[in-house]
């Protein structure tokens, strides 16, 4: 059974031992703060086969900042890393600017009529469909969008 010393330093002793309860509590507390607000994008899908509904693909921002989505591409991806080869699906039109994405919001992308892809098993040849996407401030970050795993 731990004693506490019966000495003149007991009550320093106490002190000493709350504060640092204390302080690894609250350094805890914000840690859990940090992780919780970090930067998070999250990209799902809705594939149709009729060229008049087209595809969509859905870039949500889960974080509680608004972020500014400067530019995507929508890409074949064949092989694994470090081997992995790139193909270009989609790309934003020519005169599309910046867009603003807010906090818990969601950005579309639609794929209809002649920017309609298809995306079955025969189309597809082994390969997988990939969402690049640029971020003010940040690196680019690559999604896998179809098939999930």
């Amino acid at each position: 059974m731990l004693r506490w010393p019966m000495s003149a330093e007991s009550p320093a002793s106490l002190v000493a031992w709350w504060g640092a309860i204390l302080s690894t509590f609250l350094a805890s507390i914000k840690l859990w703060e940090i992780w919780r607000d970090r930067f998070q994008i999250d990209v799902s899908y809705n594939l149709t086969g009729d060229e008049s509904i087209g595809n969509t693909v859905r870039i949500r921002n889960l974080s509680s900042r608004p972020c500014i989505l400067e530019y995507w591409e929508l890409l074949y991806g064949s092989g694994r890393w470090p081997r992995r080869k790139f193909e270009i699906l989609a790309l934003p039109d020519h005169d599309e600017g910046d867009n603003r994405i807010e906090p818990y919001g969601i950005h579309e992308l639609h794929f209809a009529d002649q920017q309609h892809f298809d995306w079955g098993y025969k189309s597809l040849k082994g390969r997988q469909i990939y969402l690049r996407i640029c971020i003010a401030g940040r690196n680019p970050i690559l999604r896998l969008v179809y098939p999930t795993k």
